[in-house]
């Protein structure tokens, strides 16, 4: 009908054949800049909460961007005790259109996107806003993003050694006999040991009550919290709050679905004033970042829908080039 080219459906091999490291922390970074300069069109997420674990929801999210040809959503079901069972925890996928005539040409993997560039988020505040010279990581969790976070601040940071720590300690000793092929690592029993002499800190978990407080972090360090998706989930105490530089990736999503922020804010020991802006913002030279090697910063990460438009553009085109995916008549 009308000659238009089928539709391309982008599984997970597919994806892993198209990006590299380096490429998603490059496309990463320029969806967080368009974020904040206003060149990503775009709404918070929006979520219907399910009957199960804290946090999990029907999640959906769309942009738009001035300068990518295709526009689109992404839908996925967030469980999030599916990583106990060997599961992803997000699952679904993102349904893209082209800008002429609003076709829709392909559905691509979403939980593998989501995958990647969750990680490459906090990597690219991590070399806007940690010191240089951080050398220490400290891992709260052990599931896929705790993997995909070890590998993206050792890209942009000098990693010589990773502190783990989770829930069940036996899954961190395994953890950190992995990453012990490739780092100096140990694994801890306590959250409080492995975070005390961190230079970076990631906190990967899905958890409904705080598993890093503010009293633990050690001057200078810089902090991704990425795990705690939906309001009532939280893995900072509000002290952490207090003590540090907050930064986040869209900060009206963050008003509405960081749950320690919103709290801090409510109870007065903060104001909205004290998130300093959206990462995009110090990426883009409109403001600054850190400005001392004692503060404490903290990224506060909730997931932009530009990030995942933008990486799906790149995908999508990629596909097309190498002939991955697979075609199916879907001309609607």
């Amino acid at each position: 009908m009308n000659g238009e080219p089928e539709f391309l459906l982008i599984d997970k091999s597919a994806i892993r054949e198209i990006l590299t490291l380096s490429l998603v922390l490059e496309t990463t970074e320029a969806a967080l800049r368009k974020t904040s300069t206003g060149m990503a069109r775009q709404q918070i997420r929006r979520t219907l909460e399910l009957a199960g674990a804290a946090g999990s929801c029907l999640s959906l999210m769309y942009a738009v961007l001035d300068d990518r040809p295709l526009f689109g959503a992404k839908v996925l079901s967030v469980f999030p005790e599916n990583f106990a069972h060997g599961l992803s925890s997000h699952r679904g996928g993102v349904f893209l259109f082209e800008k002429e005539n609003g076709r829709p040409v392909a559905l691509i993997d979403g939980g593998e996107l989501t995958a990647w560039r969750t990680a490459a988020a906090s990597a690219v505040a991590t070399r806007a806003l940690s010191r240089s010279e951080s050398s220490t990581l400290t891992v709260l969790g052990y599931g896929e993003q705790a993997r995909r976070h070890v590998a993206a601040i050792a890209d942009v940071r000098p990693i010589r050694a990773i502190n783990v720590w989770g829930r069940d300690f036996e899954k961190a000793q395994r953890f950190a006999e992995e990453l012990s092929v490739s780092f100096e690592v140990k694994a801890h029993r306590e959250a409080r040991d492995a975070v005390r002499e961190a230079d970076i800190i990631c906190t990967t978990t899905s958890s409904e009550k705080p598993v890093l407080y503010g009293d633990w972090l050690p001057p200078g360090a810089h902090v991704n919290a990425v795990g705690a998706s939906v309001a009532s989930c939280r893995e900072l105490d509000l002290e952490c709050v207090r003590k540090a530089q907050i930064w986040v990736d869209y900060l009206p999503m963050a008003l509405a679905a960081a749950g320690e922020l919103l709290e801090a804010i409510k109870s007065g020991l903060i104001g909205a004033d004290h998130i300093r802006g959206e990462v995009g913002e110090v990426l883009a030279g409109a403001k600054p970042g850190r400005s001392g090697d004692g503060q404490i910063t903290l990224f506060r990460s909730l997931g932009v829908p530009a990030q995942d438009i933008e990486l799906a553009n790149l995908v999508y085109t990629s596909a097309l080039h190498a002939g991955l995916g697979t075609s199916i008549d879907f001309r609607l």
